[in-house]
């Protein structure tokens, strides 16, 4: 386990403005000059691109996705936040990064955006670097997960101070940013993550929490292994031969003077304010109030599949909301005066569109403000306003406000201007029912200056097709600069499988059934066949040359619909492969997971089983070419797949990318994938010549 270098917990150096000069500040501990030359070295501020910017005119590169400026996590959810709004409203702040594949590294930026006044956006501060996160499963936590760590930034209750972490490889830091004296200084460090962040209500302590016993366990472990480390589900063999802290490891509140960042008591009161869902009914998704009126947000059992619905509570009074707008709520937000609740859903064939409604509880309907197949995620309310992080189809990340009065959108922040002038392929929604009348949607992009007549090859992108059309989960394979090379993608949006009971389930139950006769695979499989067979049908595709790819659960779906089809020529897998011998090697706490969806526990009971679940057993699975991009920490789980198809003669080649995790970090490693993929496609499926500047 790599060792941790231990920091001074109350540290602080300050930054005055935007430059490199440091200072002393009363009543703080002083870094020597070493320890702050090599702070600063080990960051890069990005800058900010010229609003009035305008890009060349030509078709999109991968060059042109690695290198965009994004904010927030990568998914697109409200947590992380991927903003924090002022308590006066008057800026959003947020921590902007940008990738650069030659020097494998990413820079990094503290933004304040003006949110009223359209004053320019501008920096406070580098974000520190951006680090590969870890996560907390299957009983253990330091599991590599490969997504960039979070950003927490959280605003005093006064509006002056903003206090945000910074992420290094050893260390996560607190900084605070003065508004007024226009300075940034390090309130802490700590050798591990912050996983929460907040402010005590008087604005006097800033209240955070960590697993700081977590450096205690890693050092038991070390102990541990000088008489042998008993083999158990602590183990990861995947990635580490030495087991991994339990999850058990607390997370525990913390407190710190603002001023001093001395370790202060941590208060009862302080739970709510650092973790505030602890005052939410149980198995609420959302919650809002407003003196004696409460609303939320929950589902009306404990299934697993159960959809949220709105609830209201006016004093000693519940004000049910019968109307199908109350349904798949996921933030809401009351008026300052307490008598409009504003609330944000998701709706569609597989919640594929967001809706804004107003609604004044016991005097009328909900009325619809904004109905958008965009992804609108992390809102916030800001009184006239709603301030959003949005992606469409065909435009990256924005900052916008919409309109409570009549859901208008207004941008605030576009962090790649001049991605506007690039000729990107025109994106159609398509939706459709598979043989089960499951529906599934996906977007269909085609090529600039596409014109009938021809068929293109086609590539499929896994698993979600919301928001900004980039490289599918995991960002792989650039979708655009694929069709910009004469490829037809279709970005196939996973349909969500149902059970046939009503009974609610939970999540163990919900797996077991989905598993029954790989009903969930199936269905999926199954909307894949109807789409392939419907652009057939419309003349757009070669079904000759249709090649899937995929990670994670998409890589399963690859996996599964080449043992029990035919309708792929080619296959991309970003994580390989789902096989008995992947099972043994993945551990115990992994394995266990399995066998309680429903994977045969013993050789002797697999048989049957891996005959269809496993690309490497299926008795019928025709020879395609097959490219394998595997990070570091999970190639082990492939091998032995790759193994026995290269000796049948399958055209199968495999690349490893070290430091990965299951989502790949490393620029130069993200722009290799891109580039080697659509080479590789190119290879396999002979498309017509690439559009000019492509």
């Amino acid at each position: 386990m790599p060792s941790t270098r231990q920091r001074p917990h109350h540290v602080a150096i300050t930054k005055r403005g935007l430059s490199r000069n440091w200072r002393s500040t009363g009543g703080l501990v002083f870094l020597s000059l070493l320890g702050i030359a090599q702070a600063s070295a080990e960051t890069r501020q990005c800058h900010l691109p010229d609003l009035h910017t305008v890009g060349e005119r030509r078709a999109i590169g991968t060059n042109d996705l690695i290198r965009l400026r994004d904010f927030g996590g990568p998914g697109l959810g409200n947590a992380p936040a991927p903003f924090a709004l002022s308590p006066d409203r008057r800026f959003a702040a947020l921590q902007m990064r940008q990738a650069d594949p030659a020097t494998d590294s990413d820079c990094t930026a503290l933004v304040l955006i003006p949110v009223r006044g359209g004053g320019k956006p501008y920096i406070i501060d580098d974000g520190g670097l951006i680090i590969a996160s870890t996560s907390t499963r299957y009983g253990v936590t330091d599991l590599p997960l490969g997504t960039p760590k979070p950003a927490l930034i959280a605003w005093n209750p006064a509006g002056r101070l903003l206090a945000y972490t910074k992420s290094f490889p050893d260390r996560s830091e607190i900084w605070i940013h003065d508004l007024v004296g226009l300075e940034s200084r390090r309130l802490s460090s700590s050798p591990v993550d912050v996983e929460a962040l907040s402010w005590s209500d008087d604005g006097e302590r800033l209240l955070y929490a960590s697993r700081r016993d977590l450096p205690a366990a890693r050092d038991a472990i070390v102990a541990e292994g000088k008489t042998g480390f008993h083999y158990d589900g602590r183990f990861w063999p995947l990635s580490s031969d030495m087991p991994l802290p339990s999850a058990d490891v607390p997370l525990i509140d913390q407190s710190l003077d603002a001023m001093t960042g001395k370790t202060q008591p941590f208060r009862p009161s302080d739970k709510r304010a650092l973790h505030p869902a602890v005052q939410w009914p149980s198995a609420s998704v959302t919650y809002a109030q407003r003196g004696s009126r409460t609303a939320w947000s929950a589902p009306a059992d404990e299934g697993i599949d159960t959809p949220s619905r709105l609830q209201i509570r006016m004093g000693n009074r519940r004000l049910p909301c019968r109307t199908a707008s109350c349904s798949g709520v996921n933030s809401l937000w009351w008026s300052d005066d307490g008598n409009t609740l504003y609330f944000q859903r998701r709706t569609g064939i597989g919640n594929s569109r967001t809706e804004f409604f107003a609604w004044v509880p016991g005097r009328n309907v909900p009325r619809r403000l904004l109905s958008t197949t965009d992804a609108l995620f992390g809102c916030q309310y800001a009184g006239d306003e709603i301030i959003c992080a949005q992606e469409a189809s065909n435009t990256p990340r924005l900052l916008v406000a919409i309109s409570t009065r009549d859901g208008a959108r207004r941008l605030l922040l576009d962090p790649n201007p001049e991605y506007a002038a690039l000729e990107p392929g025109a994106v159609r929604r398509l939706e459709w029912r598979n043989d089960a009348g499951v529906a599934a949607f996906g977007d269909l992009v085609l090529p600039p200056r596409y014109t009938s007549g021809h068929r293109l090859p086609l590539v499929i992108v896994q698993y979600q097709s919301r928001g900004f059309l980039r490289g599918g989960t995991g960002d792989e394979y650039p979708i655009q600069a694929l069709a910009a090379r004469g490829f037809a993608v279709l970005s196939f949006n996973r349909p969500q499988w149902r059970p046939a009971t009503d009974a609610p389930l939970n999540e163990k139950e919900y797996l077991r059934q989905s598993m029954h006769g790989f009903a969930d695979r199936r269905d999926v499989l199954s909307s894949l066949r109807q789409v392939i067979r419907q652009l057939d049908l419309e003349g757009l595709i070669d079904p000759l040359r249709v090649a899937i790819t995929g990670q994670s659960d998409g890589a399963v779906t690859a996996t599964f619909a080449l043992a029990n089809s035919t309708l792929f020529s080619a296959a991309i897998l970003s994580t390989c492969c789902e096989s008995e011998s992947g099972l043994e090697i993945s551990g115990e706490a992994l394995d266990n997971f399995y066998i309680g969806m429903g994977y045969p526990a013993t050789r002797a009971s697999g048989e049957s089983f891996w005959r269809v679940a496993s690309l490497v057993d299926a008795p019928d699975a025709r020879p395609v070419p097959l490219l394998i991009q595997a990070a570091s920490s999970e190639f082990r789980m492939g091998l032995a797949t790759y193994r026995d198809l290269r000796r049948r003669g399958w055209p199968i080649e495999m690349y490893i990318y070290p430091d990965e995790g299951h989502v790949k970090l490393h620029s130069a490693h993200r722009a290799a994938i891109y580039d080697r993929n659509i080479q590789w496609l190119e290879e396999q499926l002979n498309p017509l010549p690439a559009t000019p500047g492509g």
